[in-house]
């Protein structure tokens, strides 16, 4: 009669084990001799948790944290195939911890199953009430759509595209003087021309250049898949640069279904229509002004359009949505 295993019961947790010590053998027995630091550290966590599942008086607790120090040493060693196994078995032995799913996510994204990992990553948010994982040391505090409406509430906003009729406009001193400045992408600012004040850096994944160095009291990353958004936070945040930054639901906000939805525009729109419209939607603030976004090249062509339909006033090189 073949015995059916309950989630939880001792049995299950003892047969999971068993299970993971016959993968770390088979890795042994497979290893080609090739001796690397990474590898040493690994083979020794191995050594560590079969020497605990044998001993007289195991303990789970101590054998547990065995098995997922084991997980991230195969990570370091580039052993994908191992650390999934591992992590696997660690979700199933213990549901509810932690750092089990935080290393199913890791190896997952090692693994390229980039949708999977931000899953697992949610599971790991909910249950640890950690920020943003992959955050560099000082990346910021994480904010969401309301949080970032509280920012704006009440106060005027400037939005500034990039370009040298911008630069060469003298209109520093005026967009300076608005309660909240937005820059976007690979901005440079000058003084005269664009003005200084940077509240708010709104950028997309692709975005490289020096807009991420900058300091930014709140940093807005767009990315229209899990993945580019989570790699953009992981690779291109520099620790210190901003207090704030998006969380996943202001990370897509035009066409993802949660907030606006509105799947008519391109597949990735541009940052300059991403911020007129989330600020237009979100509807807090008494004035928004968008400098150079009539110019060519902030706006597509229908992006354009919608942002002239919607504006109240025009005046020079300023378009007012409020």
């Amino acid at each position: 009669m073949k015995v059916r295993l309950r989630p939880g019961s001792v049995a299950r947790a003892e047969d999971l084990t068993t299970a993971c010590v016959r993968e770390c053998a088979g890795y042994l027995a497979a290893l080609d001799g090739v001796a690397t630091p990474e590898r040493t550290k690994l083979v020794a966590a191995i050594g560590a948790f079969v020497a605990e599942h044998v001993a007289y008086e195991p303990s789970a607790d101590r054998s547990f944290d065995a098995l997922l120090n084991i997980g991230r040493l195969a990570l370091d060693a580039g052993e994908v195939r191992l650390a999934r196994r591992i992590a696997d078995s660690a979700v199933a032995l213990r549901a509810r911890s932690g750092g089990a799913w935080r290393l199913r996510a890791q190896a997952l994204e090692a693994d390229g199953r980039a949708a999977e990992a931000m899953d697992a990553h949610g599971r790991y948010m909910a249950l640890s009430g950690a920020p943003l994982d992959g955050l560099p040391l000082d990346g910021g505090d994480p904010i969401d759509v309301a949080a970032f409406r509280r920012q704006l509430a009440g106060r005027t906003v400037c939005v500034v595209a990039n370009g040298e009729d911008i630069a060469a406009s003298g209109l520093g001193a005026r967009i300076d003087d608005y309660d909240l400045v937005i820059r976007l992408d690979s901005f440079q600012t000058h003084a005269e021309g664009t003005g200084e004040r940077v509240d708010v850096h709104a950028v997309s994944h692709r975005s490289g250049g020096p807009g991420w160095r900058r300091r930014a009291r709140t940093r807005l990353v767009f990315g229209e898949q899990p993945a580019q958004w989570q790699a953009a936070i992981r690779q291109r945040l520099v620790p210190g640069a901003q207090a704030y930054v998006g969380d996943r639901s202001l990370s897509r906000p035009v066409r993802d279904p949660a907030l606006m939805g509105e799947v008519r525009w391109a597949a990735e729109p541009s940052t300059a229509f991403i911020v007129a419209r989330l600020l237009d939607f979100l509807d807090a603030t008494p004035r928004i002004d968008l400098v150079g976004f009539a110019l060519p090249g902030p706006l597509r062509a229908e992006e354009r359009q919608w942002v002239l339909g919607h504006a109240r006033r025009r005046d020079g090189l300023v378009l007012s949505l409020r």
